[in-house]
C-alpha cells in the first residue's frame, strides 16, 4: 500500500477493525497521490490541541465525514511525538489594568485601633517602671555612699546618751520590718553625730549587711570589735558575712565563731551559729551539743515569746477590757491573757485549766516567767492557783 495502515482499537465492542477504507485513491497523477498520501498521514496521526485551558488530544478527524483542513480550528496543531507530548503549553493572561484597592474591613480599624491604645498603655507602665527602678538605685547609691563615708575607727568608749535612746529603737523598728535601707540611713546619722558610743557600729554593720553591702558591713564590725563594742556578736557578724563571700567555704567563718566564743563564752548566739555550720556539714553530734551549751546561757526574759506574752497581758490590764472566754491553745502570748481574764473574772478554776494547758506546752522555765508577771501573782494565793507557784 501506498499510504500507512492504522489498526484503532474499538472500544464500543472490543474488536479490532481495518480502517482501509480511509485509505485515498491510487491517481495517474503522481504528484496528486503524494498530496493525498500525506492527508491520509495527517488523518491516521494522533492530534494534539494546545488550548487555553491545557493540552488535549483532538477529535481523530479521520472518523468524521465533514473533515478537511479548513475545518480545524485556529489552534497550534502538532504531531504526538516525544517532544511535543513533554512541551508545556504556556497561556497568555490579558493585562486587565490596576487592581483596585483593597477594602479593610471596619472590625479590622477597630482591632488596630485597640492594639495601638494597649500599647500605649503599656508604654506608659514600663516608663512608670523605669522611673521606680532609677529611684531605687539612686537610693541605694545614697546609702552606700553614706555607708564608705561613715567613721570606721571607733573613739574612745563613751556612754550612750539617753537622748539618743529615741532615735536607735525607731532605726531598729525600721530594720525589724525589713525596711533596711531607712534604718542603714539612720543609724548612719547617729553614727556620724556620735560615733563613740557604744553598740551603733554593731547596730550599723546588721543594717548594712540586710541593706546587701556586705564588704561595708564587714569594716563596720572590725571597727567595733576594734573598740571594744559588741566584741563578740561582732566576730559572729563577721562569720556570716563570710558566709555570703566565700561561698560554702566554711574553714573561715569556723575560725571566726571560736574567735566569737572565746571573746564571750557566756554569749549563746555563736555557739548556736556553730551548730548551724556543724549540721550543714552532716556533723549532726557535736551541734546538738553546741545547742544544749546555747540554752544554758540562754535568759528567759531574752525570748520573744517573753515579750509578746507580757505585751498581751499588759493590753488586758491596761485598758481593762477582758478577753472573751476560749479554748486554750497551748500558746503563751493567747493563753495567759485568757486566764487573766478569767481570775479578774473570779473564775480560778477556769483559769487553772487554761494554765494547765498552756504549762504542759511551754518549756518550763519560760512559764515559770511568764506565771509570775506581777498582774498573774496577785491571785496567787487562791488554792486554785497554788500549784503553779
Amino acid at each position: 500500500m501506498n499510504s500507512k495502515t492504522t489498526d484503532v482499537e474499538s472500544r464500543s465492542c472490543g474488536k479490532t477493525q481495518n480502517l482501509s477504507r480511509f485509505h485515498p485513491r491510487s491517481s495517474d497523477h503522481p504528484d496528486q497521490e503524494q498530496e493525498s498520501s500525506g492527508v491520509a498521514d495527517l488523518k491516521n496521526e494522533e492530534i494534539w490541541v494546545h488550548t487555553p485551558t491545557g493540552r488535549r488530544r483532538a477529535r481523530n478527524p479521520s472518523r468524521s465525514a465533514e473533515f478537511s483542513p479548513a475545518a480545524i480550528p485556529k489552534v497550534v496543531v502538532t504531531k504526538s511525538t516525544s517532544a511535543s507530548q513533554n512541551a508545556v503549553p504556556t497561556t497568555e493572561v490579558p493585562l486587565s489594568g490596576s487592581p483596585a484597592a483593597p477594602h479593610i474591613p471596619e472590625w479590622l480599624l477597630k482591632e488596630a485601633d485597640m492594639a495601638f491604645k494597649v500599647g500605649l498603655i503599656a508604654l506608659f507602665l514600663l516608663g512608670a517602671l523605669v522611673a521606680f527602678k532609677f529611684g531605687e538605685y539612686r537610693g541605694r547609691k545614697v546609702a552606700l555612699r553614706e555607708v564608705q563615708s561613715a567613721p570606721t575607727a571607733a573613739l574612745p568608749p563613751a556612754e550612750f546618751p539617753e537622748e539618743l535612746l529615741p532615735a536607735l529603737d525607731t532605726a531598729l523598728r525600721l530594720l525589724r520590718e525589713g525596711r533596711n535601707l531607712d534604718a542603714l540611713d539612720s543609724l548612719n546619722k547617729l553614727l556620724a553625730s556620735h560615733p563613740g558610743v557604744p553598740s551603733l557600729h554593731y547596730a550599723t554593720a546588721i543594717a548594712a549587711l540586710q541593706a546587701g553591702y556586705p564588704i561595708q558591713a564587714d569594716r563596720l564590725a572590725d571597727a567595733s570589735i576594734k573598740g571594744g563594742f559588741r566584741v563578740s556578736d561582732s566576730w559572729a557578724l563577721k562569720a556570716a558575712i563570710a558566709a555570703l563571700q566565700t561561698k560554702g567555704v566554711s574553714s573561715k567563718q569556723e575560725a571566726l565563731l571560736k574567735k566569737a566564743i572565746a571573746s564571750d563564752p557566756m554569749n549563746p548566739a555563736p555557739f548556736i551559729e556553730m551548730a548551724s555550720l556543724l549540721r550543714s556539714q552532716g556533723q549532726s553530734g557535736p551541734a546538738v551539743g553546741l545547742l544544749e551549751s546555747a540554752a544554758s546561757r540562754m535568759n528567759p526574759a531574752d525570748a520573744q515569746t517573753v515579750v509578746e506574752t507580757t505585751k498581751a497581758i499588759l493590753a488586758v490590764e491596761a485598758a481593762g477590757k477582758l478577753v472573751p472566754p476560749s479554748q486554750p491553745l497551748g500558746i503563751p502570748a493567747k493563753d495567759l491573757p485568757n486566764a487573766y481574764s478569767e481570775m479578774k473574772r473570779g473564775n480560778f478554776e477556769n483559769a487553772a485549766a487554761i494554765l494547765r494547758v498552756c504549762r504542759d506546752q511551754t518549756p518550763p522555765d519560760i512559764f515559770s516567767y511568764l506565771v509570775n508577771d506581777p498582774a498573774l501573782r496577785k491571785f496567787a494565793s487562791r488554792p486554785e492557783l497554788r500549784g503553779f507557784y
